[in-house]
């Protein structure tokens, strides 16, 4: 309590370092009366720090404070980085599980505080404005997985597109092969808002990224109507027509095919998007057309027309 090691090695106390505050959790508040009596026997009480006590961080699933059990079997990380044990055994860190250290710090300190208001996004300037000991509770919290996971996706949403594409490329550098720079970045503002983390931007831009798209089967099995391949035939036809393929064309000649034809949206809009993209869920398929370009859709559509039974 009273001594802790400098960087070379040597002793120093928490009053030689001049320590205002001891921020720390609420099983060391039995102990906080024998810490507050050290100080006085060395004299230093009216210098002592102030100390808080923060509650516990609770498992997701019934009592007890977490630990890294806990998140091995329920698959989450518990440590911020990878952690070896002296065992050998490696824990998974929340960098390597590919959270950013905004969106984590963000999560902790919710953990047993809140700002009073709605807003639950917060940049570390931000908490650091905001942040009173007078709000942080008295009973434990529980661990939210999932609430974690939307933490990163809400500080993913709010960095630029440039900034999400240098990210990109570090995790994968071989995409500047075959695509440039702005098609990529055109690609990343039409899907980060479906992303949880930086590499979901692949799997949810994959329909762009790779040549040949597997077709999800589950999506076939619902969606993919034998009875409308004749329409579908004829809104290919009605897309080879267009002078320009661009977006807001595209919609209004599918439209007014479908008005045209008494045709409901629920229709055939699936079986088109799972032709273009293999996926029955995505963002503006008109976008996602017009950023493949004329050529690529029409081949799309005829390999699903002859590939799908």
């Amino acid at each position: 309590m009273i001594d802790t090691f400098s960087k070379n090695g040597k002793r120093k106390s928490k009053r030689s370092m001049k320590i205002t505050h001891v921020i720390r959790g609420e099983e060391w508040l039995p102990s906080a009366p024998l810490h507050i009596f050290l100080y006085d026997c060395f004299g230093w009480l009216k210098s002592a720090p102030k100390f808080a006590h923060l509650p516990l961080i609770l498992k997701p699933d019934g009592n007890g404070k977490l630990s890294k059990r806990d998140g091995d079997r329920l698959g989450f990380p518990v440590f911020p980085i990878n952690w070896t044990s002296q065992e050998g055994e490696v824990f998974p860190g929340y960098r390597e599980k590919g959270f950013s250290s905004d969106a984590f710090v963000n999560m902790l300190s919710f953990l047993g505080w809140n700002p009073g208001t709605d807003k639950e996004v917060f940049s570390m300037t931000e908490l650091i404005s905001a942040f009173s000991l007078n709000r942080v509770g008295k009973s434990g919290a529980k661990y939210d997985y999932t609430k974690t996971k939307w933490f990163n996706q809400q500080h993913l949403r709010l960095k630029s597109d440039t900034d999400l594409f240098e990210l990109l490329i570090l995790k994968d550098d071989s995409i500047l092969n075959n695509f440039s720079k702005e098609f990529i970045l055109k690609v990343i503002s039409l899907v980060k808002d479906r992303a949880v983390f930086v590499s979901d931007i692949f799997d949810e831009a994959s329909c762009f990224f790779n040549e040949k798209i597997d077709f999800d089967s589950l999506a076939i099995e619902k969606k993919w109507n034998k009875q409308m391949i004749p329409h579908l035939n004829n809104i290919l036809d009605s897309l080879v027509a267009l002078e320009e393929f661009v977006a807001e064309d595209i919609e209004l000649v599918f439209k007014n095919y479908l008005q045209s034809n008494n045709l409901g949206f629920g229709k055939i809009m699936p079986m088109l998007r799972i032709a273009v993209t293999g996926k029955i869920a995505g963002p503006s398929l008109f976008i996602v057309m017009e950023l493949l370009g004329s050529s690529k859709v029409q081949g799309r559509i005829k390999y699903a027309l002859n590939t799908i039974v």
